[in-house]
């Protein structure tokens, strides 16, 4: 017998109820409704975040002056090119450059690693150098090369005689130039041009404020005995 249309109405309307009570008893439990309750808790959650946010911006505005400081400190040092070279061979090989460019013939090039006490981010190459026969003009040449270059050198001492005492044709120079190179600790941390996580977003489980805080209280006292260090 076939049901009238006003009863499989009924019956569709009571299956339609029984669905959607099956469905709210295995979903519902998962999905939060937002209450007033709700919205305050995650208005909170949010500020939290927020103040987070600005904590860490901050400290990385303080780690990009901090870099920008260093850099300025470390301009008198040697950089390296190339960690896979020893530095007392690229201080060679520079100096090698500044003598090819003055034209002068270097008989006697001798670089030696010194290490300086209290000073773990900076290294000292003593190069000692002789020349034999040469004239005051070429040698004017080299010291000209030598201050022009952006890789600093400074004389230790320098002495100047006649190559023969009885005729001299030119002058003998023996000297001792320093070359103050970075180690390559130093040289990351100078190449981080913007401060760490500049772009980052604060996620789930993001420090609080005071754990931001404390953080980059913890990051400036590195960042200022590495200043300390570089300084010496």
């Amino acid at each position: 017998m076939a049901l009238k249309p006003k009863a499989r109405q009924i019956l569709l309307a009571v299956a339609l109820v029984v669905v959607a009570f099956l469905l709210a008893r295995r979903y519902l439990p998962m999905m939060e409704i937002p209450t007033d309750g709700l919205i305050r808790e995650e208005t909170v959650r949010l500020e939290s975040l927020a103040g987070d946010l600005a904590v860490q911006q901050k400290m990385n505005g303080d780690w990009y002056a901090d870099v920008q400081r260093l850099r300025k400190k470390a301009a008198v040092f040697w950089v390296r090119k190339d960690a896979g070279v020893p530095v007392e061979q690229e201080v060679l090989d520079e100096f090698n450059d500044i003598a090819r460019l003055a034209s002068v013939n270097i008989q006697s090039r001798e670089p030696r690693l010194v290490r300086i006490p209290n000073a773990a981010n900076v290294q000292e190459v003593e190069l000692r150098i002789e020349m034999r026969g040469i004239s005051m003009k070429e040698f004017t040449r080299l010291l000209k090369e030598i201050a022009r270059s952006k890789r600093k050198f400074y004389w230790a001492s320098c002495k100047i005689d006649p190559d023969n005492v009885q005729k001299p044709t030119g002058i003998r120079v023996t000297g001792r130039l320093k070359a103050y190179v970075l180690t390559d600790e130093a040289t990351r941390l100078l190449n981080m041009g913007d401060a760490p996580g500049k772009d980052a977003q604060p996620a789930e489980g993001a420090a609080t404020g005071g754990q931001a805080r404390g953080s980059g209280r913890r990051g400036a006292a590195n960042g200022a005995n590495t200043a300390r260090r570089i300084g010496k």
